[in-house]
C-alpha cells in the first residue's frame, strides 16, 4: 500500500526519460533545488546525462548548481563529452571542482583536473588535504593513454606475512579500495611479491600467512604501457583487475575491468571517428560551427582527392563518347575498389590497435589482404562480367569490367594493409589519414584501369 508523500520528499516520477524532465523543469522554474537535489538521490546516473542533454541553457545553468555539489556528479560527468566537461568545470568555482575531486575516487578526480589549466588546476589541488593533493598530482603526472592515468590508487596491499585472519579485517576497514576480489602481497619496500583472491582469502585457515597461500606469478603491467595493451591484457588473461608497477617493481596502483572497457570503447569511438576524417568530440550536441570547423579541413581534402580522380576520368573522355556505356559501369569499379579497402583498413587498424600486428607480421598481413582482395576481384568480377554480358550483350565489356575489378580489389588489398601500416612507422596515427589515402587509390587506379582498358580494345566495344 502507497505511503502518504511528506514534504520533504520529491515525488519520483514515473520510469522514463521525459517524465524526470518534466518534474526537474518544473522544480527548477519554481526554484525548488532542494527538491531537485533529493530526486537526484533516486536517480541513475546514466538518466541524469540524459536529462541534462535536454534541458535548456538557463534550466541546464541551475540544474547544474544542485548537481555538482551532489555525491552523483562524477558519474554524470563521466557519461559526457569531454568537451561538455570541460565547458560544466570552466563555469564551476575553484571551492565546488575542489569538493567535486575530493569525493572522486583518484583515478577519476585526476582525469576531471586534467581538462582545467595548469594554473587552475594547481589552485584547485591547493584547497585539497595534502595527503590526497599529493596523490592526485602523482596521477597527473602520468599520460592519460598510459597504465599510469589510468590506475587507481585505492587498492589493498599487505605485507606477506600478514595472517588470513588480518587481511580480512583490513579489507572490511577499506570500504573505498576497489576491486577487493584481489589482494597484492608486497615486501618491507612494496614491492609486488603476489596476489591472493578473495575465494583463497576466504577458504584458507585463519592463521595463515599470505605468502602461504599467495599466487607469485604476477600479470602486471608497467607505468607507461599503453592503455590498449592494458585493455588487451585484463581481456587475453580473463582478469578483474591488474597491478601497476614502476621500473623498480613497486606497487603503484591498480586498473579495473571497467576501465579497461572505458579505454576499449575510447580507442574504438577515436579509431572510427578517424577513418572518417573525424574529431572525436564532435558529437550530436556540438554546436553546428564547431562541427564545420572540424570537418571542413578534411572535406577539402577529400575534395582534392576527387578532383584527382576526376581528371583521370577526363583523360577518357574520347572513348567515353564512344562507349557510353563505360559511364555506366565506372561507378561500380570505383564503389568495389573502396568498399574492399574499408575492409581491408578496418581490419589492419583493429591488428595494430589491439597489437595483433607489428612490423615483423606486416609482410604476411600485407600478403593475406592481397591475396584476399584479388579472390573477391576475381569472384565480383565475373559475376559482373556476366551481368554486363545479359545487360549490354558485349562480352568484351564484360571481359572489361572483369580485369578492372580485379586489379582495382588487389589494389584495394594492398594499399589496405600497407597504407596503414607504413603511417604506424612513420609514428604518425594509422587512422587518421588511412582513409582518405586509400580511397584515392582505388578511385585513381580503377578509373585508369577500366578506362584504359576499355580504350585500348575500344574497337571490339563499339
Amino acid at each position: 500500500m502507497p505511503t502518504p508523500q511528506t514534504q520533504s520528499q520529491a515525488p519520483v516520477p514515473p520510469r522514463g526519460g521525459r517524465a524526470f524532465t518534466r518534474v526537474i523543469r518544473r522544480f527548477v522554474r519554481l526554484g525548488a533545488l532542494d527538491d531537485v537535489a533529493r530526486l537526484l538521490d533516486r536517480m541513475h546516473a546514466a538518466d541524469v546525462v540524459q536529462i541534462l542533454r535536454s534541458l535548456a541553457p538557463a534550466e541546464r545553468k541551475a540544474f547544474l548548481e544542485v548537481l555538482l555539489a551532489h555525491d552523483r556528479a562524477g558519474a554524470v560527468l563521466a557519461g559526457l563529452p569531454q568537451a561538455q566537461v570541460t565547458e560544466i568545470l570552466a563555469h564551476a568555482s575553484d571551492g565546488r571542482v575542489a569538493a567535486l575531486v575530493a569525493r572522486q575516487a583518484p583515478d577519476e578526480a585526476a582525469d576531471l583536473l586534467r581538462l582545467l589549466p595548469e594554473e587552475r588546476a594547481d589552485s584547485v589541488l591547493k584547497l585539497l588535504d595534502e595527503k590526497t593533493a599529493a596523490t592526485l598530482y602523482r596521477l597527473m603526472t602520468y599520460g592519460p593513454a598510459t597504465a599510469g592515468g589510468m590506475m587507481t590508487t585505492r587498492f589493498v596491499a599487505l605485507d606477506r606475512h600478514t595472517r588470513v585472519s588480518e587481511a580480512i579485517a583490513r579489507i572490511r576497514s577499506e570500504p573505498e579500495a576497489e576491486m577487493v576480489f584481489y589482494l597484492y602481497v608486497v615486501d618491507e619496500n612494496q614491492r609486488l611479491e603476489g596476489v591472493v583472491s578473495l575465494r583463497q582469502l576466504v577458504l584458507a585457515r585463519h592463521d595463515q600467512e599470505l605468502r602461504e597461500i599467495m599466487n607469485p606469478k604476477v600479470i602486471q603491467v608497467r607505468i607507461d604501457t599503453p592503455r590498449a595493451e592494458v585493455a588487451d591484457v585484463i581481456a587475453r588473461y580473463n582478469l578483474l583487475a591488474v597491478p601497476v608497477a614502476d621500473s623498480g617493481n613497486v606497487l603503484a596502483g591498480i586498473i579495473t575491468v571497467d576501465d579497461a572497457i572505458d579505454a576499449i570503447t575510447d580507442e574504438t569511438t577515436r579509431e572510427m571517428y578517424r577513418m572518417a576524417g573525424l574529431n572525436t568530440e564532435d558529437r550530436i550536441g556540438t554546436p553546428p560551427g564547431e562541427s564545420v570547423r572540424r570537418r571542413l579541413p578534411w572535406m577539402v581534402i577529400n575534395l582534392a582527392t576527387a578532383v584527382l580522380a576526376s581528371s583521370i576520368v577526363s583523360l577518357f573522355e574520347a572513348s567515353i563518347a564512344q562507349v557510353v556505356a563505360l559511364a555506366t559501369f565506372m561507378p561500380i569499379v570505383a564503389g568495389m575498389g573502396g568498399n574492399g579497402a574499408t575492409q581491408t583498413l578496418t581490419v589492419i587498424i583493429r591488428g595494430i590497435a589491439l597489437g595483433e600486428i607489428d612490423f615483423s607480421s606486416a609482410r604476411r598481413a600485407i600478403l593475406k589482404e592481397i591475396t584476399v582482395g584479388a579472390s573477391i576481384g576475381v569472384a565480383t568480377g565475373l559475376l559482373m562480367a556476366l551481368i554486363a554480358i545479359v545487360w549490354k550483350g558485349n562480352p568484351m565489356l564484360g571481359l572489361v569490367i572483369c580485369l578492372a575489378m580485379m586489379i582495382n580489389l588487389f589494389v584495394a588489398g594492398a594499399a589496405g594493409a600497407a597504407v596503414p601500416l607504413v603511417l604506424k612507422w612513420l609514428k604518425l596515427d594509422p587512422a587518421l589519414g588511412s582513409g582518405v589515402i586509400v580511397t584515392t587509390f582505388t578511385d585513381c587506379c580503377g578509373f585508369l584501369a577500366f578506362l584504359g582498358l576499355g580504350t585500348i580494345l575500344l574497337d571490339y566495344l563499339t
